[in-house]
């Protein structure tokens, strides 16, 4: 009775505040409890739609065939005047253009995907809940996926940065796989172990516990269905 009580307290509690994005790293069962009561989304959404755009500019910028190439002691010969130096015309006359078009098509794409996946996934666990006869909305379920959605929008900022620093392309550094081969056996596996992955369905399952009152064991199988289609598409993806 005790415990029940000191639930609803907090419960009680927290419905006087607004779930906040910025301290859902630290805080997420308590953001999860404001979302029951007070959904937020737009906001957190642009959020996370800014950090991958930040992460997608990245190597646009700085990166190999940016849009600005980097200039290097070779690019001028021993028999080039000084004058041919200083009187350079300006490097963003050199911009990658061709390049540019080329990449914008992959990094509307990729927003595109960010934008899409929490509100196709939120009606996929709507469906859940009315076949379960939860007593959630909509709007619920889509605010709390789009702050588990956070952890994978910084796990994205830090994969680009890290491919930025290191010079290379599509080297996923936040997951086991890096240290393999795509030949080996054990790639597509290791690949699904992505941390903020592994952190989004964690924080789903959470959520979905914590937000909408899914039973547990309907949360962890759920939990487990997603990690299972996420593995299918790093098998699928390794034989294309």
């Amino acid at each position: 009775m005790e415990q029940r009580s000191e639930l609803h307290h907090t419960e009680e509690a927290n419905y006087y505040k607004k779930p906040n994005i910025f301290s859902f790293i630290i805080s997420p069962i308590k953001q999860f409890d404001r979302i029951r009561y007070e959904p937020k989304a737009l906001g957190p959404m642009f959020l996370i739609l800014a950090i991958v755009l930040i992460g997608l500019l990245i190597p646009v910028l700085a990166g190999q065939g940016g849009l600005v190439p980097s200039q290097t002691g070779e690019f001028y010969g021993e028999d080039m005047y000084m004058d041919d130096y200083y009187y350079e015309p300006d490097p963003l006359s050199s911009m990658n253009i061709d390049s540019f078009v080329t990449n914008a098509i992959v990094w509307l794409s990729v927003l595109g995907v960010f934008a899409a996946v929490p509100p196709l996934l939120s009606l996929l666990f709507f469906a859940f809940a009315k076949m379960h006869n939860r007593d959630t909305t909509y709007g619920t379920l889509y605010s709390m996926t789009v702050f588990a959605t956070l952890v994978v929008g910084v796990g994205f900022l830090y994969v680009m940065i890290m491919n930025t620093i290191a010079g290379t392309y599509g080297y996923m550094y936040t997951a086991p796989a890096v240290f393999v081969n795509q030949e080996h056996l054990l790639y597509p596996f290791l690949a699904s172990l992505e941390v903020s992955t592994l952190l989004f369905i964690l924080l789903i399952v959470i959520g979905l516990i914590r937000t909408a009152a899914f039973e547990r064991f309907v949360a962890i199988a759920i939990g487990v269905g997603m990690f299972a289609v996420v593995f299918i598409f790093q098998v699928v993806g390794g034989m294309m």
